[in-house]
């Protein structure tokens, strides 16, 4: 075997087994996503919002209906990029956002599984619409000083909404796949990172957790519900 064929034999194997190799691979932009967009006073559909994603020029944005839906594309386009040789699959997402007339610019999150196919998004999306003059809530008092941005100043008034669902009374729009979507956004808007700057960030942070209460307590209902009956907890009888 001449030297040329060892070393690119040895090439070969260390590019797969030892190090990442460099690859051009198809990236997912934004997933195909549909969704609809609610106003969080009335809880009725949106019509005529402008939906679009954000950053992304080259998807076209689009008006939701009378239903208040909206529908999409998605977008891939060829990357090099270092892959390890244990695959490329991972989650990822990208951001959806709304606008409308009379409301605060709105936002949501697409999750898609980056590497899988078909690339579609893993929830429908939810996007929650406030008025432009919606009154600031206890979150923003605390967080003033830390956050920043139109999406941050959206996720401050959604945590306080989220505060106020009634679990055992919830929106018939708040199904159980939007309850995960809507927890994976608050966190990604607002991470517990984030907290970190602000100078009461004890008090905000327990404030945040707290205001999520109820999604978490729709997903425990959720998944008690799944549980074969001799495994569900036995209901607590009043006196």
């Amino acid at each position: 075997m001449s030297r040329l064929i060892l070393k690119t034999f040895a090439l070969g194997v260390a590019c797969l087994y030892l190090t990442a190799c460099v690859t051009r691979r198809e990236f997912v932009v934004a997933p195909e996503t549909g969704g609809v967009v609610i106003d969080a006073e009335t809880g009725a559909p949106v019509e005529g919002a402008e939906v679009r994603f954000g950053g992304v020029d080259a998807i076209a944005s689009v008006v939701t209906g009378p239903d208040g839906r909206f529908a999409l594309p998605g977008l891939k386009e060829k990357r090099t990029i270092v892959a390890m040789p244990m695959g490329g699959v991972f989650r990822d997402a990208a951001r959806v956002q709304a606008s409308a007339p009379g409301r605060a610019e709105a936002f949501a999150t697409a999750a898609f599984i980056q590497g899988g196919r078909p690339a579609s998004a893993l929830y429908r999306v939810t996007v929650l619409m406030f008025p432009e003059d919606a009154a600031e809530t206890a979150l923003h008092a605390l967080m003033r000083e830390c956050t920043e941005g139109a999406e941050q100043a959206h996720a401050l008034q959604f945590a306080g909404y989220v505060s106020g669902i009634d679990p055992a009374n919830p929106p018939g729009w708040l199904d159980e796949d939007t309850v995960q979507a809507l927890q994976e956004h608050l966190s990604l808007a607002l991470p517990a990172s984030g907290f970190q700057s602000c100078a009461q960030m004890n008090e905000a942070y327990a404030l945040f957790r707290a205001q999520l209460e109820p999604l978490e307590a729709l997903e425990r209902a959720t998944y008690i519900e799944k549980l074969p009956p001799h495994l569900r907890p036995a209901a607590e009888s009043g006196d």
